[in-house]
C-alpha cells in the first residue's frame, strides 16, 4: 500500500481538481467571467473590508502578477472597485465587490454549497472534520516541502 499511496493520492487529486475545473468552466460562461474570477469574488465575499491583490493572491494561491492583470477585467465589468494605493493601482490597493459583484458572489456561493451538500452526502461530520483536518496537515507539509537542487521526486 505505501508505494502506491503517493500515486493514489495525486490521481484522486487530480481527478477532483478536474472536476471541479469543469464545474467552473461550465458555469462562468453563463455569468460572463473567467474561471480564475470564481475564486476571486467568493473569497472576497468573506472580506467585506476588501482585500489587496498580495492578500487574494495568497488566499487564493496564484501569483499575485496575475490578480493585478485579471482584477482590471473585473473592475470594467463592474463587479470590483479598486481603492487606494497610486490611484488604484499596486498591491496596496484595496479591492472591494461592487453591488453587482456581491450579487454575482452570492449567487456562486449558493452554487458552492450546492456542490458541497451533493458531494458530501454519505459522510459524517466526523468523517469530513478529520478529512479537512489531515488535509490542511498534508497542504501545509506540501508547502513547506523542499527538494535539494538537482533532485527529482518522479
Amino acid at each position: 500500500m505505501e508505494k502506491i499511496r503517493f500515486a493514489k493520492f495525486t490521481l484522486l487529486i487530480e481527478g477532483i481538481h478536474k472536476c471541479i475545473q469543469k464545474m467552473k468552466v461550465d458555469t462562468v460562461s453563463e455569468l460572463g467571467i473567467k474561471s480564475v474570477h470564481v475564486s476571486w469574488l467568493y473569497t472576497l465575499l468573506r472580506h467585506e473590508e476588501g482585500l489587496t491583490a498580495a492578500e487574494l493572491a495568497q488566499q487564493s494561491m496564484v501569483d499575485r502578477s496575475l490578480v493585478s492583470r485579471e482584477i482590471a477585467s473585473l473592475k470594467r465589468s463592474g463587479h470590483v472597485s479598486v481603492t487606494g494605493g497610486s490611484e488604484g493601482r499596486g498591491y496596496n490597493s484595496r479591492i472591494t465587490l461592487t453591488d453587482e459583484g456581491r450579487a454575482l458572489a452570492e449567487r456562486i456561493a449558493d452554487e458552492v454549497l450546492n456542490v458541497q451538500n451533493t458531494v458530501d452526502e454519505g459522510i459524517s461530520e466526523e468523517e469530513l472534520r478529520c478529512f479537512y483536518s489531515t488535509l490542511d496537515k498534508l497542504s501545509k507539509n506540501f508547502q513547506n516541502l523542499t527538494i535539494p537542487t538537482g533532485k527529482r521526486i518522479i
